[in-house]
């Protein structure tokens, strides 16, 4: 402060000095010329004087030759101390007599010479003339005393006016700047008690008034900062130099460190893997500003580690050396996670994978033998159980039966092959062929399905000898490009001919079983037709609330086919999304639901009610899929909230960015999004957490199984809770008893949707629903 203080000091007295010096130079400067001017006019007069004084005195004595006169008026004239010299010539310029002092040549000399002229009648007669030289030294002496005398008087004036205006300076500009330059100081260390005030209204007051101001806001500011990092439930860190600087108090609990020893503590301690972790995942996340958190293996003070999602960003770019390190402990959210992903991917009874693991498994082969050329076997296995069939059984011994049966097939598997169970009494296997020769992939198929047969043909040792049979169906992929639904679904066909052959048989796919493929072909055409012509309706089923009240439906696509009558979703969907048509269906949907609703809305119903549409994946991709869902809502005078998009998992795991991109377009035209099928595929904390949803919807096959297994109990009550945590919307379908719902409204479902309130009904069915709410029970 001082250092600033006094160079500002400085570079003002130079300034003021400047200021001052240069009117005493310029004043001097004109007072000696005009002086100098001045004693030049005198001496021009005096040397004009004396010379005509001289020619008036000397014509008689030069005329007459009197040189005794001629020498004392020249003595006389020698008497002015200022006259150097005095001479007298003849008209051809010879000296006739001279007077002069040597001593006197000093200063400026100046010379007058003047005729000697003798008038007579008729002409004038030239004597000679007359010199006088004459010195300005005396003058000079006198002007230099005049300039000392006025250099004291002028440099006296600036130096009091310099004290004068230095002593103001100081008081109205430094002192005051000293005093605000001390507060920054102290604010700069984090000292916000001291008011800042200056007993002055100019300028550098109401910049005090300001700082003041800025400080109490400063103060305010700190202290909410504080109060949030005192309080947030995350751990923040600020590093310096890979060094930990500050540490809020939910940083410290979380890493069982105090303030003392976590501040200036080196950032690698606090890792379980200090080189891989501190180096790599710190810059990483410095670099990607805003991405995703990374899961690290943090270390508490205790030495154990625990799972946290660790955010890095710079604190200021210009200085790269410090970051803020945001510390989520998920250790809890992970185990949720885990149990979801365990229970929507795995078999609560088998612990096999599931359908969805295994065709998302199949899918990854699928795409590998397209890259590697190798051949792919899927097995469709269906088991054959006469204990359970003859009713010999209790239902808990028949879970230890099932298990048993997994554990037997699986012995039977290797660790590249994935065995899955599809539901009941159905698994599927996946395992690749090596060789590329059909005749050798068929043998080690056979061997694999005799071994398959043989594990289960022992008796299951649980107070029963019956044995169980096994029909399989293989279906052998060597390049051809299909998906793994149609892959699996050749496997069944498969199967489902072997059982033409009795108990324990096996079949491979043959292509001529999909003898189907021609009224596959025609029913193609039928759509194609069926889109162009608008063959298509609308039925809703309700979506009601436990009270009763419709507040919603959805709205259900229908074929009314000309001859055939109507046609279920079932048949055609799937054929439809193949044809690329469904982005067609979805926009006839969409307008006969608008339709309805301003019918609806004009006779003073449906006023609040929101329409559930399921978009496909196909309509989803769309480039114009939000800008034309957006306008035929607009063109039919509805609000955006008045329809709902259902959205499936499955179709959110592909272009994620693009998808979410989407889902944002629809939520800023205020279209709310539910998720259809949940728990049946994708879901984890991690997707639900990024994608802008509103309401998630409980898939029927839970629902239906909530009375009779507790694992899908505990499914829907983990998907319930994991709903409310996000602050969703929860409703479930496929309520089809009084049971299933108030066991569902007991863990905490808000809507229900199911053929307990209503099967799918057409639109004039539906709006006499809306004039007659159903009953709460």
């Amino acid at each position: 402060m001082n250092k600033n203080t006094n160079s500002l000091g400085l570079y003002i007295a130079c300034a003021m000095l400047l200021a001052l010096s240069l009117p005493v130079v310029v004043a001097l400067t004109v007072l000696n010329g005009t002086r100098e001017k001045q004693i030049s006019r005198e001496m021009q007069t005096l040397v004009d004087e004396k010379s005509e004084s001289l020619q008036h005195s000397l014509v008689l004595p030069v005329w007459s030759l009197d040189q005794a006169h001629m020498r004392a008026l020249l003595q006389g004239a020698m008497l002015d101390s200022q006259v150097v010299s005095v001479e007298i010539r003849d008209p051809e310029e010879k000296i006739i007599i001279r007077q002069e002092e040597p001593l006197r040549r000093s200063g400026n000399l100046i010379t007058r010479s003047v005729p000697l002229v003798m008038p007579q009648q008729e002409r004038k007669l030239s004597l000679g003339s007359v010199q006088v030289v004459m010195s300005d030294a005396q003058l000079q002496q006198k002007l230099a005393a005049d300039k000392r005398f006025q250099t004291l008087v002028l440099l006296a004036q600036a130096v009091v006016s310099l004290l004068i205006i230095g002593l103001l300076v100081y008081r109205r500009i430094l002192a005051p700047i000293g005093k605000l330059t001390q507060a920054t100081e102290r604010i700069q260390h984090g000292h916000f008690d001291t008011r800042i005030v200056l007993p002055q209204h100019d300028e550098i007051g109401v910049l005090a008034c300001h700082m003041d101001a800025m400080q109490t806001s400063l103060k305010a500011l700190f202290d909410e900062q504080a109060a949030i990092l005192r309080n947030i439930p995350a751990g923040v860190l600020f590093v310096r130099d890979g060094r930990i600087a500050f540490a809020n108090g939910a940083a410290q609990t979380m890493l069982g460190w105090s303030t003392d020893q976590l501040e200036a503590l080196p950032c690698a301690q606090i890792f379980q893997d200090p080189l891989q972790q501190a180096v790599y995942v710190t810059d990483k996340l410095a670099r990607e500003q805003g991405a995703a958190g990374e899961i690290v293996l943090l270390k508490r003070g205790d030495g154990h580690s625990f799972p946290a999602e660790l955010h890095c960003a710079m604190i200021d770019g210009a200085s790269p050396g410090g970051q803020i390190w945001v510390i989520i402990d998920v250790s809890e959210r992970l185990e949720a996670e885990s149990r979801i992903d365990r229970l929507a991917f795995y078999d609560p009874v088998t612990e096999l994978p599931n359908k969805t693991l295994f065709l998302d498994r199949l899918r990854r082969g699928l795409a590998r033998q397209q890259s590697q050329g190798a051949s792919i076997a899927v097995f469709y296995l269906e088991i054959h159980r006469a204990d359970l069939s003859h009713g010999l059984v209790k239902a808990d011994d028949a879970d230890h039966l099932s298990k048993e049966c997994a554990r037997r097939l699986g012995a039977c598997v290797s660790v590249d092959q994935t065995l899955a169970r599809l539901d009941g009494e159905h698994f599927a296997l996946g395992c690749e062929i090596r060789s590329e020769a059909l005749a050798d992939g068929i043998r080690f198929c056979e061997a694999l399905a005799h071994r398959l047969t043989a594990a289960l043909a022992e008796p299951q040792g649980v107070a029963v000898s019956f044995p169980y049979s096994l029909n399989i169906g293989i279906n052998i992929l060597r390049g051809q490009v299909q998906s793994a639904e149609e892959a699996l679904m050749q496997a069944k066909l498969a199967m489902v001919q072997s059982l033409a052959s009795g108990r324990n048989a096996f079949r491979f796919f043959d292509p001529a079983m999909q003898a189907l493929a021609s009224q596959r072909s025609a029913l193609e055409v039928e759509l194609r037709e069926a889109v162009a012509q608008g063959q298509f309706v609308v039925y809703y089923q309700p979506q009601v609330t436990y009270e009763g009240q419709v507040v919603g439906a959805e709205a259900l696509v229908r074929w009314m086919h000309p001859s055939k009558g109507m046609v279920s979703p079932a048949q055609f969907i799937a054929v439809a999304e193949q044809l690329g048509l469904m982005e067609e269906i979805g926009h006839l949907v969409l307008e006969a639901i608008c339709c309805d609703l301003e019918r609806w809305q004009r006779v003073g119903l449906a006023q609040d009610l929101v329409v559930a549409v399921n978009v496909s994946a196909q309509e989803f991709k769309v480039d114009h899929f939000v800008a034309r869902f957006h306008e035929t809502i607009r063109h039919h005078r509805l609000h955006s909230k008045a329809v709902k998009v259902e959205l499936t998992e499955s179709m959110m795991i592909e272009d994620v960015d693009e998808v979410i991109g989407k889902m944002n377009d629809l939520k800023s035209h205020a279209v709310s999004i539910s998720l259809d099928d949940f728990g049946t595929g994708y879901s984890s904390l991690s997707y639900l957490g990024r994608f802008p949803i509103d309401q998630i919807k409980i898939d029927q096959s839970f629902v239906r199984q909530i009375q009779t297994d507790a694992a899908t109990a505990s499914i829907i009550r983990s998907i319930i809770m994991l709903g409310q945590s996000l602050g969703l919307s929860i409703i479930a379908e496929g309520v089809e008893t009084e049971a299933q719902r108030d066991l569902l409204h007991a863990q905490g479902c808000t809507l229900y949707q199911g053929f307990w309130y209503g099967r799918p009904m057409p639109g004039e069915q539906f709006a006499a629903l809306l004039q007659t709410p159903l009953p709460a029970s």
